[in-house]
């Protein structure tokens, strides 16, 4: 949905014309702007288009239909399986708990449509401010709902994936010192072959993660290989497989993510390699329960409650003062070494 400003007073655009124009009466319109979980999704993109078309505005009045606090943050993540934005999503709702705040959790499953929807319900639950962390890493992925949310002034805080809007605020993690910190390791235990597996090429977490890794090796491997998949452990387990089905197994894998990690961790099971025996793997992010069954990988460790701290408290200190400033925070992960 894109919102557009009338430009001319003379040609008052009003909700009865943008009512007029998707043939619905004045009250379904009204509810599509302020509580659009109650509109038939067809109506109600019936009515965007309308108010698109036209360029309307949700004007001054409608939004102080949400001047009452609900003191409730939404948190919408993309991937509750995986470990990181579940312990993140934890201790978000404890740190708002603390603030006197609840929270409504979410999970877009990697979904653009899921995403918007979910955004359209907690529009509609009042929530005083929203933590998103979209499912695309792909900085050209801007959204249609954000601009619907500016207009309602309720303030999102981005973790994780950053958005190229002006204006953009979150906690984000330093995705090309936690590439660099992982070459600078692997360079020291002098490798011969490493075979990094990656998020999609597009995918600008992807490519600082891979950037980092190789100026921090500094020309110091013979053979670097590089694999696109997703950040997700299915297909970093299918493309693990497949490279080994005609290459031996490198001296060490890369994981740009823990969902990949445990990916390249399945694939090698599938060929008989025993980990830290017939391959040596460095993950960014932990690995998961690796250690009860007697595995310690070197990775690099992200601080997830001090990320959740900051998220938690931005969306509550914007929740409070909406006219307060924007600001970025950038996280760095720390480099763990297996003993």
């Amino acid at each position: 949905m894109r919102y557009k400003v009338a430009l001319s007073r003379s040609n008052k655009i009003t909700l009865e014309s943008v009512a007029t124009i998707a043939n619905v009466s004045k009250i379904t319109a009204s509810r599509a702007f302020s509580q659009p979980e109650k509109v038939h999704p067809e109506t109600l993109k019936r009515i965007m288009d309308a108010a698109d078309k036209i360029g309307y505005i949700i004007n001054t009045s409608a939004r102080n239909l949400r001047a009452k606090s609900s003191k409730t943050i939404g948190i919408v993540s993309p991937d509750m399986e995986n470990p990181f934005f579940r312990e993140l999503a934890r201790n978000m709702t404890q740190e708002a708990y603390t603030a006197g705040y609840d929270t409504l959790i979410f999970d877009s499953y990697e979904s653009k449509e899921n995403e918007a929807r979910i955004i359209d319900k907690l529009i509609g639950y009042n929530v005083d401010a929203i933590v998103l962390s979209v499912v695309s890493a792909e900085r050209v992925y801007i959204p249609n709902y954000l601009k619907q949310l500016e207009i309602l002034n309720i303030p999102v805080i981005l973790v994780d994936r950053e958005v190229d809007i002006e204006e953009s605020q979150g906690v984000f993690i330093d995705n090309l010192d936690c590439g660099l910190q992982a070459g600078r390791y692997l360079a020291t235990q002098k490798p011969k072959s490493v075979v990094i597996i990656s998020g999609p090429e597009d995918s600008n977490v992807a490519q600082d993660r891979i950037t980092g890794i190789i100026v921090g090796l500094k020309e110091s491997v013979e053979d670097i290989n590089v694999i696109h998949a997703n950040f997700l452990m299915e297909e970093a387990f299918e493309v693990t497989n497949k490279y080994l089905k005609s290459h031996d197994a490198p001296d060490f894998f890369i994981g740009c993510n823990n969902q990949i990690s445990l990916g390249i961790i399945k694939g090698c099971i599938q060929h008989n390699l025993s980990p830290q025996k017939d391959f040596s793997l460095f993950s960014i992010d932990d690995v998961s329960y690796a250690d009860i069954y007697g595995f310690n990988f070197p990775c690099i460790s992200h601080d997830m409650k001090e990320i959740a701290w900051q998220a938690a408290n931005m969306a509550i200190r914007r929740a409070k003062d909406k006219d307060s400033t924007p600001g970025k925070i950038v996280v760095r992960g720390k480099l763990k070494i297996a003993i």
